[in-house]
């Protein structure tokens, strides 16, 4: 018979039971499964474990359900506040909530959103299914997880510890996660069955992923593709009606979102559409962020998923976007798709430290404008944002987003930069952030990017002007895993001369997709303007990596490679990374005369820049760290804090010539066959 919550209840019982005994300073009782609370509604309820001390007091009392429950998240909202308030009838202050994975310590004093009742999360094993549990040697190790776990949770409910502070963004983005697992469980099963039951809707929702998402489909693979979609409708239309009550906060005559569990999904799509449309015109403005497409269709694909997203409408109180700094926003893209999704599409996040350093570099004279053409969830732009409005505090906010631009091929992405640009200043007038959902290979000097409302309510144009740089953290992922449309756009640049500098003709088969973005951004720079890019550092001494090392060398001073030995600047560490500085040229001397620095940072950068709570003061720090990198002298230098060695762009290209010598390669930035380069070490 397989495992159920009341059985794993007992055998935590039992574990617990025998820790009591062999603890006695602790002076707590047994344990005891389902006991009665009486929670004021009128109906008994029963907690499933509860400890008392000896003195027959309740000091925390938990709730259990398994990992193959529809609501099993102990991060959804509901599963915590159900928690905490059998706890407080009880009189308990500490509760916990668990999916036998993980546990959630709760402490029911504390007000607020009730993710920011959490205290204390806490991996205990790795199990999907309650079958695992029937397996003796994986229920052994569960014991001994839930055996220390005791350990830190009675620690901490007697007052013998202090529970490490919980970053708000981990709150908000698991709980948020927690709540969406119902309504993503609900559209994937849709999804699936309406695909082998009508192929042309299979068709369109292949196009859709291939055309639209820019992913790879493969047949074989059709479980995790539907997984994905899933996961991003359900990202995209959350972000929707979160910002749609932030906005509602700020313009009280925007109606509160209502949703019926029991309602069809074709009536709820409705309900919504008027939601939108009323934010639409009481606005004047979220034209994009309020448009109904194929991410709102799919999230109301099907009757079934629409409890799911009652529930999530009845919670959005416990998601105030308006009260959330950037570190939430910019990372949501970031956390809410798994990682080893990130990881396999190419998707690696930068931290905020690192960003400021770059648009530091970037924007040396404090000027825009500025892109980021792969804006993910923004925090580029939204740094861009801040370090604008520090320095030019005169600036109205439509001034400062005019400054801004940037687009991203997943909807959920550009819709997450919108809505972390926009509320920065939520109000019911300008504000239009100049981001769009467009492959950036489709983007054209001047052709219109995107459009705007007009003051007289008309659509504009809106074109991208000459750039003082480009920031980007490019998708870092093989040019064979690209969609056979998605690597054709980004093919069909190669040999375009103008506007200049010139695209080289080829690149190498093996080319990693980001080569790509570097040869299209420069195409929007103005005369001095600057690349600054952070990228795996492969490309630096691959094959593959020749081409745009001639490239940059041909038409650009090459100010500085910097890299961190104290820390991983990307949100997972599994490649090295490594930030390039580039400002256009096109004067042969000067490029030569330039100084190339190769940079090594043995301290964090938050530990370079200081703690300070003044914006300006942050990014005067921050650019005398950039200012310090940039006036660095001679050969080479080491010190306790950070390493370099200099060389002139004209002995790099040398030293790059000699290595290449006997392999039938030039690697003379001057060379007619800029596609042919395979030295190695050209730039190391």
């Amino acid at each position: 018979m397989a495992m159920n919550e009341w059985a794993f209840a007992a055998e935590i019982k039992s574990w617990w039971d025998t820790a009591f005994a062999a603890r006695p300073e602790w002076k707590l009782d047994r344990c005891r499964v389902e006991e009665s609370v009486d929670t004021g509604s009128g109906v008994a309820k029963r907690s499933d474990l509860t400890v008392r001390n000896l003195e027959g007091e309740i000091v925390f009392a938990g709730e259990l359900r398994l990992p193959d429950h529809p609501r099993a998240d102990p991060w959804d909202p509901e599963n915590i506040a159900g928690a905490s308030s059998k706890a407080r009838s009880l009189g308990a202050r500490w509760a916990f909530t668990s999916d036998a994975n993980r546990l959630l310590l709760i402490d029911t004093d504390i007000r607020g959103p009730v993710q920011d009742t959490v205290a204390l999360p806490m991996d205990l094993a790795d199990i999907t299914d309650r079958t695992d549990l029937d397996q003796a040697s994986t229920l052994d190790a569960v014991r001994d997880a839930w055996i220390e776990a005791l350990d830190t949770v009675v620690a901490l409910a007697l007052g013998d510890a202090v529970p490490v502070e919980i970053p708000p963004d981990e709150r908000f983005i698991r709980s948020l996660r927690g709540l969406l697992r119902q309504p993503v469980d609900a559209i994937a099963e849709a999804l699936e069955k309406a695909r082998l039951a009508d192929p042309k809707f299979e068709a369109e929702l292949v196009k859709w992923m291939v055309d639209e998402q820019g992913w790879a489909h493969v047949a074989s693979e059709w479980d995790s593709e539907i997984r994905r979609t899933a996961a991003l409708t359900a990202y995209v239309f959350v972000t929707r009606l979160m910002f749609y009550e932030a906005l509602r906060r700020a313009e009280p005559g925007l109606r509160p979102l209502h949703l019926h569990r029991d309602q069809p999904a074709e009536v709820a799509a409705g309900g919504l559409r008027g939601y939108f449309k009323d934010a639409r015109i009481k606005s004047k403005d979220y034209e994009t962020l309020f448009s109904w497409d194929r991410a709102c269709d799919y999230a109301l694909i099907a009757d079934e998923v629409v409890p799911g997203w009652a529930r999530v409408v009845e919670r959005l109180h416990n998601f105030d976007l308006a009260n959330i700094d950037y570190d939430v926003m910019g990372r949501m893209f970031e956390r809410l798709i798994e990682p080893h999704e990130r990881y396999r599409y190419g998707q690696h996040y930068t931290v905020p430290a690192v960003v400021d350093l770059m648009l530091s570099f970037a924007l040396q004279p404090g000027e825009g404008p500025i892109a980021d053409f792969a804006c993910g969830g923004g925090t580029f732009l939204v740094r861009a944002y801040a370090r604008f409005k520090a320095l030019h505090p005169e600036l109205t906010h439509q001034e400062l987003l005019n400054r801004l631009y940037g687009c991203d091929i997943s909807a959920f992405a550009a819709s997450l930069a919108t809505v972390n640009l926009a509320v920065r200043d939520l109000v019911f007038q300008a504000n239009y952030p100049r981001v769009t959902t467009k492959s950036f290979f489709r983007v054209e000097p001047g052709e219109s990017y995107m459009q705007v409302p007009g003051p007289d309510g008309n659509l504009l144009d809106v074109e991208v002007p000459p750039l003082r740089a480009v920031t980007c953290n490019p998708p870092y992922v093989r040019v064979q895993k690209l969609s056979k449309p998605q690597r054709a756009e980004a093919e069909a640049i190669l040999g375009r001369t103008s506007p200049s500098p010139p695209v080289p003709a080829k690149v190498s088969g093996l080319a990693n997709y980001h080569i790509f973005f570097w040869l299209q951004a420069a195409r929007f720079l103005q005369p001095d303007g600057r690349l600054v890019f952070i990228t795996a550092g492969e490309w630096m001494d691959s094959d593959y990596g020749g081409v745009l090392q001639q490239w940059l060398l041909a038409n650009f001073r090459v100010l500085a490679f910097v890299e961190s030995m104290a820390e991983p600047w990307f949100s997972e560490a599994r490649v090295g990374t490594v930030v390039t500085v580039a400002e256009r040229c096109d004067d042969k001397m000067a490029r030569d005369q330039n100084i190339v620095r190769f940079v090594t940072l043995r301290r964090s950068l938050v530990n370079f820049y200081g703690p300070t709570e003044d914006p300006l003061d942050h990014f005067a720090r921050v650019d005398a760290l950039r200012d310090r990198i940039l006036g660095l002298a001679g050969e080479a230098g080491e010190g306790e804090d950070l390493d370099w060695r200099g060389i002139s762009q004209a002995d790099l290209i040398a030293l790059g010539m000699e290595e290449a010598d006997g392999t039938g390669s030039s690697i003379d930035p001057e060379s007619e066959d800029r596609g042919s380069a395979s030295q190695q070490d050209v730039m190391l």
